[in-house]
């Protein structure tokens, strides 16, 4: 049904040919589509023009020092775990012009740079990416110096979240508590659902802004055997952590550290490629 009362909280099941009119409404609002995409190898973050830019019936095999994409044996959207990009590269862009000067006889005069900040909407955005998002609002927003590139990139996106269905070799997000399932931070969170007939997601309502989108898109309520189906689906991704880490009193382990030659060790392998 389109146009039902929608609350925050609510989860709702989308059928898997209604995802295309989901990104539809997106558009129509303004908002320009990125997500994960499968380019050189690899699944990394770039504008969408419709789901079929979508990874679709690929997956990632992840571990210390391997990275390589698979075919799966179905159609899943986002059957993936993460890739080699960050979402940072679109809210803290690295090149940003500040400012430009115009000729003015023998003289020069500066000319403020008024970019409007682009209207994103955030495709496929994985729990533990949510949370160092939120980390960077912190810094760049909640600080006391505000960048105002950031937050002004920050205010208009859209954030579609997935759960989690499977982990990578290198997860231990069950460790930090940031996945695999997303918890905050959210317009719409999705699971994921591939049965042997079916093909659907379970989506939760994070916002009103959510619902509002939502509205426009066919839905039905998710019915309780539904809802435990993305509950087991995101369960067993908690179970195949590849990594685990002990979190206990962490900070002042770090901080009784911090001169320890590890680090000298860590920074001579470094690339500088700034998505850590």
């Amino acid at each position: 049904m389109i146009g039902s009362s929608l609350q925050i909280g609510d989860q709702v099941i989308v059928e898997r040919q209604h995802l295309q009119q989901l990104l539809d409404v997106l558009r129509k609002r303004g908002y320009r589509l990125v997500g994960p995409t499968v380019q050189g190898g690899a699944i990394v973050y770039d504008e969408l023009n419709s789901t079929a830019d979508l990874p679709v019936g690929w997956m990632d095999e992840q571990d210390g020092g391997t990275y390589r994409l698979k075919k799966r044996n179905d159609e899943a959207f986002f059957g993936y775990v993460v890739g080699p990009h960050s979402w940072k590269r679109f809210l803290h862009p690295p090149v940003v012009r500040l400012w430009q000067a115009a000729r003015d006889g023998n003289s020069f005069q500066i000319l403020e740079a008024a970019q409007e900040a682009p209207q994103y909407a955030f495709i496929g955005v994985r729990p533990c990416e949510l949370h160092a998002i939120a980390i960077q609002d912190q810094v760049f927003v909640k600080g006391n110096c505000v960048d105002p590139i950031y937050k002004a990139r920050r205010e208009k996106v859209f954030m579609m979240a997935v759960n989690c269905g499977q982990a990578g070799g290198t997860c231990f997000c069950v460790s930090m508590d940031t996945g695999p399932k997303a918890t905050f931070g959210f317009d719409l969170a999705l699971t994921e659902v591939l049965e042997a007939d079916r093909h659907f997601f379970v989506i939760e309502v994070g916002t009103e802004l959510g619902a509002e989108v939502l509205r426009e898109v066919p839905h039905r309520e998710a019915r309780e055997g539904e809802k435990g189906v993305a509950l087991r689906i995101v369960a067993e991704a908690a179970k195949q952590m590849g990594r685990s880490m002990d979190t206990t009193d962490i900070k002042n382990l770090l901080y009784g550290n911090y001169e320890h030659p590890r680090w000298n060790h860590v920074a001579a392998r470094c690339l500088t490629c700034a998505n850590c």
